[in-house]
């Protein structure tokens, strides 16, 4: 099994691992690896399973993942790098933060999902508003029967369908602009995949056990400087994991005109605020 790994910058400058979340970090490279590259060694590898490395020959979960970090940060000869988790990315940075303390100097959660209970608790009474919309009052009670439940929600209720039967409804509740979704589609069609390059993302519905498993209470736990990143309509950090985190006394961002994609509705200032925490320490804007 080989990783497919992207890199860019100064391999002697301060490095930093990204984290991509479900689907893969093309989009995120093509925006942010040469920015952030002006004055960091970004690794950024396709995780196991996805786009350009190998397909999936074993079930993909968390634990394999960041056994896989820690390999790559060993095989380049890297004592210690910085991490930023976009995503489910977020949610393993968690876990390699606390597990490998000596290999992560510092942590920026760009728009992370760290329980997908709570995340889902907080979606579904709006796609169920979604679906009134649509016509569809049988799928928007189901919505709302599921957020009610009073067990904790799992893989097993299938939510992922609830939300992508919204189609562009569900595609545009991401964005900030909804207008500015076609171009990011674009930027992925003329990369130089495959449709079944794209479709290994589905390899990793098998973490889905491990993101329902809350981070929230892990927060606290994590010993190196941290910073969250979130848009001001980023539906996958909901409110009550935001409170969590404020509540570690931990700094957090909010990117005012974007949605679950900072690093390309606001790509400069993006850039700006991952290069001065890891550089200098301190958060800048707030």
């Amino acid at each position: 099994m080989s990783l497919y790994v992207e890199q860019y910058g100064d391999p002697d400058a301060p490095p930093l691992l990204f984290i991509h979340g479900h689907g893969g970090g093309y989009h995120w490279t093509q925006c942010q690896g040469a920015r952030l590259g002006s004055q960091l060694h970004v690794i950024s590898p396709d995780q196991r399973g996805v786009l350009r490395s190998d397909p999936a020959d074993v079930e993909i979960r968390m634990d394999l993942l960041i056994d896989d970090f820690e390999e790559l940060r060993r095989q380049l000869g890297i004592e210690r790098w910085a991490i930023l988790g976009h995503s489910a990315g977020g949610n393993y940075a968690v876990e390699y933060a606390i597990r490998h303390p000596s290999s992560v100097s510092a942590v920026i959660f760009d728009c992370p999902c760290w329980d997908f209970d709570a995340n889902d608790r907080y979606r579904l009474p709006i796609f169920a508003d979604l679906y009134d919309q649509a016509g569809d009052p049988e799928t928007a009670a189901r919505c709302r029967a599921l957020a009610a439940l009073p067990r904790r929600l799992t893989p097993d209720d299938k939510t992922y369908e609830l939300a992508f039967g919204l189609g562009d409804a569900f595609q545009d509740f991401s964005w900030y602009d909804p207008s500015r979704r076609p171009a990011f589609e674009q930027l992925g069609r003329d990369a130089d995949l495959t449709e079944d390059q794209w479709a290994r993302g589905y390899s990793h519905l098998s973490t889905l056990a491990d993101l329902y498993t809350s981070k929230l209470d892990r927060l606290a736990d994590i010993t190196q400087p941290t910073l969250l990143i979130r848009g001001t309509k980023d539906p996958a950090t909901d409110p009550h994991s935001v409170a969590t985190y404020q509540a570690t006394g931990r700094p957090a961002i909010t990117f005012t005109h974007s949605g679950h994609f900072p690093h390309y509705e606001e790509p400069d200032l993006y850039a700006e605020v991952v290069l001065t925490f890891l550089t200098t320490g301190s958060v800048g804007r707030s």
